[in-house]
């Protein structure tokens, strides 16, 4: 880049010059020789009135008189009678020849001057000419050279960003130089490479939340299927069958919600949920984990309790609680399911489990863990928040988890409200408005 931005200044450089340099000679060669052609018709001139002066008083023209008036030049006097009158000068070449009549008509006066001195001056202008050149040449070199580097470093500063971008450092920002359009690539480039780094973040956070939400229910189904293979009762190797069939499409569920939520954020579609029958259907797909390891879940519901939820989000929340619980607990897990005011309550116990979480460490901020990853309850707690929802850990001692859903009656109620102002808004602006 030096080089180019060097040698791109130089050429401009040069062409000026030699532009500049040719009208400039073109320009003196001309004063030149207007000026000399001048000094041709004046001594051209100046002879004339001599001459004019010497024949009328009689004393004649002779050549010594005319080499006299100007010896290092070449003088003619041509009379009418054909008699010619010549100057015995040198002999000078080439010249700048000026003739001048007499008005009475008894002569012409012939001058002529070497072109020699001309040459000399007009190459004394071109020397001045290419010393200036060359002064300007020399001067813009220095200046370019200058300029180049002060661009060049900038632009290698630049490169060098783009490489440490492209090996994925997103973090870097470049300095800024000073040179707008340089500072303005370097802006674009470093806003790209964040927005690149919260793609690949988003992307690498996805993957882990879909590792960590079908990893336990993919061992499910695997114990499930072993079930089928070692059972020789046919009509309860198509009963576990149909349930592996639906945790299949449970978990494409999960991960279709789960890149949907990576690339249009967290939204779901509420609707009327009983959480006991949520809580059944969990439980048929945790028991084969569960019995594996000779624990139990339970489930406590004096009656359906309905939640205003999304069905296979809070599916991924009590999915995620009973992980943890099988994961880090050792009892038997009661699952309770209740009401408190506006709100559907689901409590998930472990009935024998031990919080090791220091004090003052929250279970729901992501990468905080005992044992784990850290990544399921946080995402248990943006799929509840989603709902309206709210979850926290109401003890430790057993481990208790909470999660508060609004509770469907209130929002049909809300619903109806909402259509009972509606409808008193509208009847007194009839009053007011009138009949149409």
């Amino acid at each position: 880049m030096y080089r180019r931005f060097l040698s791109a200044t130089l050429r401009v450089t040069l062409a000026t010059v030699v532009l500049m340099a040719v009208a400039l000679g073109s320009l003196a060669a001309y004063f030149i020789r207007q000026n000399f052609q001048g000094q041709a018709d004046e001594l051209a001139a100046r002879t004339a009135v001599a001459v004019s002066f010497r024949e009328a008083s009689g004393l004649g023209v002779t050549p010594e008189w005319l080499d006299s008036i100007a010896p290092d030049d070449q003088l003619a006097v041509s009379f009418s009678n054909g008699r010619t009158v010549t100057a015995p000068g040198p002999s000078i070449g080439r010249q700048f020849v000026a003739t001048r009549p007499d008005p009475l008509g008894g002569f012409t006066v012939t001058a002529g001057i070497s072109q020699a001195r001309s040459y000399a001056l007009f190459g004394g202008v071109i020397g001045i000419l290419l010393l200036t050149s060359a002064v300007s040449l020399a001067v813009a070199y220095r200046v370019a050279g200058r300029e180049a580097r002060r661009v060049n470093r900038p632009l290698g500063d630049l490169a060098s960003h783009a490489e440490t971008l492209g090996s994925g450092q997103h973090t870097r920002r470049a300095k800024p130089t000073g040179i707008d359009e340089i500072d303005r690539i370097a802006r674009v480039l470093d806003d790209r490479s964040h927005r690149i780094g919260e793609v690949l973040d988003a992307e690498r956070r996805t993957s882990r939340e879909m590792s960590h939400q079908v990893r336990t229910p993919l061992t499910a189904l695997s114990l499930r299927l072993e079930e089928i293979i070692l059972t020789d009762d046919l009509e309860e190797a198509k009963s576990e069958a149909a349930v592996g069939v639906v945790q299949i499409e449970r978990l494409t569920d999960v991960i279709d919600q789960l890149v949907k939520g990576r690339r249009e954020g967290i939204q779901t579609e509420q609707e009327k949920v009983d959480l006991a029958d949520l809580v059944s259907d969990q439980m048929v797909e945790w028991y084969p984990a569960f019995a594996a390891r000779k624990r139990r879940i339970v489930l406590q519901a004096g009656r359906h309790i309905y939640a205003w939820a999304s069905p296979g989000g809070q599916s991924q929340v009590l999915a995620t609680l009973l992980e943890n619980t099988l994961l880090h607990g050792r009892g038997d897990v009661i699952v309770r399911v209740r009401e408190s005011g506006s709100s559907a309550v689901l409590e998930v116990v472990d009935s024998r489990g031990v919080m090791r979480l220091k004090e003052g460490q929250d279970p729901f901020e992501r990468g905080v863990s005992a044992s784990g990853t850290g990544l399921g309850l946080a995402l248990a707690q943006t799929l509840v928040s989603a709902d309206d929802g709210d979850i926290a850990m109401t003890s430790r001692r057993p481990p208790t988890f909470t999660v508060y859903l609004p509770l469907y009656r209130d929002q049909t109620q809300a619903k109806a409200k909402a259509k009972a102002d509606q409808a008193a808004v509208d009847a007194q602006l009839g009053k007011w408005v009138g009949p149409a």
